[in-house]
């Protein structure tokens, strides 16, 4: 349910939260400063939030908020893919996944 990489122009590894796939197949994954959406669609594109140091959301997601497209490796949409919460999964205190 995480994944540990860097995306555009970040110069840490930083660790990531996976969220369950929304129903049009795009991936969402937060860390403490920032958030993005891809899709598995083959372009290898996403969206990324700028640094917010109070946290990062959905309306960071927006360009007027600064995020910015941004090219997703492979191997990290593969890790997401992977890391996503299975029905079943607790991935809070008394939280699971339905």
């Amino acid at each position: 349910m995480h994944i540990n990489t860097k995306l555009g122009n970040m110069r840490k590894v930083v660790d990531w939260v996976v969220y369950p796939a929304k129903k049009d197949g795009r991936i969402v994954i937060q860390s403490d400063t920032r958030i993005a959406m891809f899709s598995n669609d083959g372009s290898n594109k996403g969206v990324l939030s700028k640094q917010v140091q109070s946290g990062a959301y959905f309306l960071h997601l927006s360009p007027m908020c600064g995020a910015k497209v941004v090219d997703i490796p492979q191997d990290v949409i593969d890790s997401a893919l992977a890391a996503q919460p299975q029905k079943g999964d607790k991935i809070g205190t008394g939280v699971f996944v339905a």
